[in-house]
């Protein structure tokens, strides 16, 4: 059971831009990024428990979050980054060795990542009732 993830067409327009700067016109993103994933995954958080949004179980939206940056920190360096970014990374890892990547990397590589992760949630074992938070969670991060 997959998930396939809707994204709004911004996302899909800045997914296009992404591609085309690092595989067409070979640039790369500067690094360590200014907006890192955890600061973007920490606001998350504080915006949806400030909005009450937590389905009555911050565990769940904090859980959540740590999900993705866990997948984020293991799946950047196989699965995220084009061809072309990968001398940069192993850069990246030789300059920041005890650093996790989601305080380096910014937006696009996240984006990247909820591009790759619906097959991934097909593999995990969760239940459809879990599955479906998750899929909630998602979207209305991505929103």
């Amino acid at each position: 059971m997959g998930v396939e993830l809707k994204l709004l067409q911004m996302l899909k327009a800045c997914l296009v831009e992404d591609w085309d700067l690092v595989n067409k016109q070979r640039q790369l993103f500067q690094l360590p990024a200014e907006t890192n994933v955890d600061h973007i995954l920490e606001n998350y958080v504080t915006f949806m428990k400030s909005q009450g949004k937590s389905d009555n179980a911050e565990y769940s939206i904090d859980e959540f979050v740590y999900g993705i940056r866990e997948y984020f920190n293991k799946m950047l360096g196989t699965q995220l980054l084009c061809q072309f970014e990968k001398p940069q990374y192993a850069e990246i890892l030789l300059a920041y060795p005890d650093i996790p990547m989601s305080q380096i990397y910014g937006a696009p590589h996240l984006l990247r990542l909820f591009m790759n992760i619906g097959t991934t949630l097909a593999h995990l074992p969760f239940n459809r009732h879990s599955l479906l938070y998750v899929y909630r969670y998602m979207h209305g991060f991505l929103d």
